[in-house]
């Protein structure tokens, strides 16, 4: 008997509370509760800031009222964990749903660049298109490719010394917006943030890092389809276990101008160019990366198709960058005839 009492009274307090909560989401929808401004406002958001640290900015700032109920709202809203940072503005006539709206969907008013860093792209080449873009200067990044950055994977490779750039293969291709003034520092930051990202979504080691980059950059210099890169990845693989001279000619080019890529063709005297990166003049890998790889060769280096392919040119008949694969130098030779 004194059991269902207690029981009574608990099912009366829970009723209460969720009574309480009930009163409280319908007040906030029809309400809104309005903010504290006369004047419209901007706001800065600083990057990383948590929905909680938000709130307190924004009520400080007199944006909104009541914390919690900010709080509330966004985990009642379509935008729950979609607030971004940046600068802001808002006006007196703003709601709840309208300021939490704003900063989820219009993106900050601090003056940003957009830039895209295609697969493929060198160091060199990422500067180049980066200082085009008006991001930094070029002496600004030779400095900030030699700074220390605070990622896990960075201890686990150890380039030679004789490599052109520490940090080549590393800075991921994407797309990215930066602010106008972001340091050097701050955007190579960036990317290697976004490699880390990347990379843990093909595989949870580190283990052998720096040759699956390397192999991962030969396979996107050479691969113009999809389709091709895991082949390529498994000639690259025959090729290592027969002790055969790779032959790619990227890694000449990459040899020759110092990444700059600024060299239309493979002359055969280039052939001999004396160069650990000529895999032409030296067996086995070029001694690091020769450009910075998407996530498609990334997987294809990490997970190389088994065939008994040795050889590939480019398939002229079809004219569309995909390649003819063949077993033997002869087939090679007579492919496309």
């Amino acid at each position: 008997m004194h059991e269902k009492k207690i029981n009574k009274k608990l099912l009366k307090w829970i009723a209460v509370i969720i009574f309480i909560i009930v009163l409280i989401i319908l007040t906030i929808s029809i309400f809104g509760f309005s903010n504290n401004l006369t004047e419209n406002k901007t706001v800065t958001i600083e990057e990383g800031a948590t929905t909680p640290q938000i709130a307190e900015i924004l009520k400080e700032e007199n944006v909104i009222s009541s914390k919690m109920m900010f709080l509330l709202k966004v985990r009642l809203s379509d935008y729950n964990g979609q607030l971004k940072y940046g600068e802001f503005e808002f006006s007196p006539d703003d709601s709840y749903d309208d300021v939490i709206e704003i900063i989820a969907t219009k993106g900050a008013l601090k003056n940003t660049i957009t830039v895209t860093i295609p697969e493929g792209y060198s160091i060199e080449k990422i500067v180049d298109k980066l200082c085009e873009s008006g991001l930094s200067v070029r002496m600004d990044y030779e400095s900030a490719l030699k700074d220390d950055y605070d990622y896990e994977f960075l201890d686990m490779i150890d380039p030679p010394d004789d490599c052109f750039y520490r940090l080549e293969g590393f800075l991921f291709p994407s797309t990215y917006e930066f602010y106008a003034d972001a340091s050097a520092h701050e955007i190579i930051d960036r990317m290697l943030g976004e490699f880390e990202k990347q990379y843990k979504t093909v595989s949870s080691s580190y283990d052998n890092l720096f040759e699956i980059i390397t192999k991962a950059s030969l396979i996107e210099r050479e691969a113009k389809v999809d389709a091709d890169r895991a082949k390529i990845a498994g000639v690259i693989e025959n090729r290592l276990n027969a002790d055969m001279l790779l032959q790619i000619d990227a890694t000449v080019i990459y040899a020759i101008s110092q990444g700059k890529y600024d060299i239309d063709r493979v002359l055969y005297e280039d052939l001999e160019y004396d160069s650990p990166y000529n895999t032409y003049k030296y067996k086995g890998l070029p001694i690091g990366p020769i450009a910075c790889p998407g996530i498609d060769s990334i997987k294809a280096a990490v997970n190389p198709e088994k065939h008994d392919y040795y050889y590939y040119r480019v398939d002229t008949s079809k004219n569309d960058g995909s390649h003819i694969f063949t077993q033997t130098y002869d087939e090679h030779v007579n492919a496309n005839q």
